[in-house]
């Protein structure tokens, strides 16, 4: 590295959809990232939501609720800086900004509504540190609860060639379409349609943007991030206690995500619990992101893709340490991790 990192304790928030995520990590000066605490709440402000409408009171109180224990544990780690992004439905909701006030007032944690384009550069961010440089070209898609951004980089570069996020979640699916379980054959009909429908302009303008710079489908990697996709690599490996590190990387087939999504279909909330490698509280959703999954395989032509356990909430933390020490930002940060091997909540 060209130059020495200060020693010192960083944390990011992310504000999320369905979840609101911690993580705080101690960075030495040889640019090592190890993460001393990772937590993560189910607060569900995507609950009944539609596009300009407000957010729900009881995501709201939830989410308000957790970030407080968040602050709480931000000072006893006496950290140095904190960045704090929201997404997804905060940024669409009429009372976003009321909401971000709210927080910085009641817990003293001030964070910004992240913009599409800014999430999905954090977002890939996070993903490019943990997987190898192999020479191929990425494209990084984050599942959330109400949004998914997609981001490619090609090899040779290290700034995005394109970028676009949809209002599209494991949690809208579920909540407009999958509210039962077993699922019929008619909601997994008018979910898969939805879904293309949102997905269509993704699809044409990255295969065609492919096709335009000569890329052939063996040149380029789909890698997924987020708590439906890591869910999704912890049941495929029946792994329990969750470690992070074992799904970076990760490859899944759509062959086995379709035969999942029969099978998840078929069953009651109850027994969705006991599949093993399933986190609880995801039960209900897990069927609908699986969908959105698919369909991305689907559509973008894909046979597998890969597993990064790393996002936006690593993407934010591994900005702001890059601003504090160098004023400047990369695409594919100087940093590295050091993931202790104990299990920890996944990302």
């Amino acid at each position: 590295m060209a130059m020495p990192f200060e020693t010192a304790t960083y944390a990011s928030v992310d504000i999320g959809s369905h979840t609101v995520r911690l993580l705080i990590a101690r960075v030495d000066e040889m640019g090592l990232v190890a993460p001393v605490c990772v937590e993560r709440g189910i607060t569900r402000l995507a609950r009944s939501f539609r596009t300009g409408g407000s957010l729900h009171e009881d995501g709201v109180r939830a989410s308000i609720r957790v970030l407080g224990e968040y602050a709480d544990l931000i000072a006893s780690h006496g950290v140095k800086s904190i960045a704090c992004g929201a997404t997804g439905v905060v940024r669409r909701a009429a009372d976003g900004p009321w909401f971000m006030e709210e927080v910085r007032l009641r817990t003293g944690l001030s964070g910004s509504i992240l913009s599409e384009s800014a999430e999905a550069i954090l977002s890939a961010k996070g993903v490019l540190s943990v997987l190898p440089r192999n020479g191929m070209g990425v494209l990084t898609f984050d599942l959330g609860g109400g949004t998914t951004e997609f981001l490619r980089v090609e090899s040779s570069s290290n700034a995005p060639s394109w970028s676009k996020s949809i209002f599209l979640g494991a949690s809208i699916i579920t909540e407009r379409f999958l509210r039962e379980a077993p699922a019929t054959d008619d909601s997994l009909r008018e979910a898969r349609g939805a879904i293309r429908s949102a997905l269509r302009e993704v699809v044409g303008l990255s295969l065609s943007d492919f096709a335009a710079t000569g890329n052939v489908p063996g040149s380029w990697e789909l890698v997924g991030t987020a708590g439906t996709v890591t869910t999704l690599a912890a049941i495929h490996l029946r792994m329990a206690p969750y470690v992070p590190h074992r799904v970076n990387g990760y490859p899944l087939t759509a062959t086995w995500i379709e035969s999942l999504i029969a099978r998840l279909a078929a069953m009651s909330l109850a027994e969705r619990r006991e599949i093993l490698g399933l986190e609880e509280g995801r039960e209900d959703i897990i069927l609908g992101g699986a969908l959105i999954v698919h369909e991305i395989l689907l559509g973008l032509e894909r046979a597998r893709m890969l597993v990064a356990d790393a996002g936006l909430l690593e993407g934010l933390l591994l900005d702001l340490v890059e601003k504090e020490n160098f004023g400047r930002v990369e695409l594919r940060t100087p940093l590295k991790w050091c993931f202790p091997t104990e299990a920890r909540d996944r990302s």
